[in-house]
């Protein structure tokens, strides 16, 4: 079997699970955090993808899913505590000038990342019905 044939049902399941971060599809399951996680170290240790471009994937969704206001507080507060983790692992996989300088670019965004506050549903639901009594 190839290695793409046995790689591709992972990898899909690591971008699904990474779609239900992103989106907050279950923001009351934290557990769906650790195994995205985990499955991003399967993905890199036992296919072809690469370790650094599934670190660094795992890093930007979970910063980006930390600063988007429009998803519930809890979610983002969590994403944000874990974001260390593939960081660390781009860290440990810095063997060359250009990856060290985007691990460090990363690195600072991670220390200066500063959440605001979320939008409440109640604003965005009254905001829709607004927009909608304008027309």
């Amino acid at each position: 079997m190839s290695s793409a044939l046995h790689e591709q049902p992972y990898l899909e399941s690591w971008r699904w699970m990474s779609r239900q971060i992103r989106c907050a599809m279950d923001p009351d399951e934290p557990r769906l955090i650790e195994h995205y996680l985990a499955e991003g170290r399967y993905l890199a240790c036992c296919t072809a993808t690469s370790p650094w471009t599934i670190a660094e994937t795992s890093f930007r969704l979970l910063l980006d899913t930390a600063t988007d206001i429009a998803l519930p507080w809890h979610w983002r507060s969590l994403c944000l505590d874990q974001a260390w983790r593939p960081l660390r692992e781009m860290e440990r996989l810095s063997l060359c000038k250009c990856r060290l300088n985007r691990w460090q670019r990363y690195t600072w965004q991670l220390a200066t990342c500063e959440l605001l506050p979320s939008i409440p549903l109640i604003e965005l639901v009254q905001g829709f019905t607004d927009d909608q009594d304008t027309y």
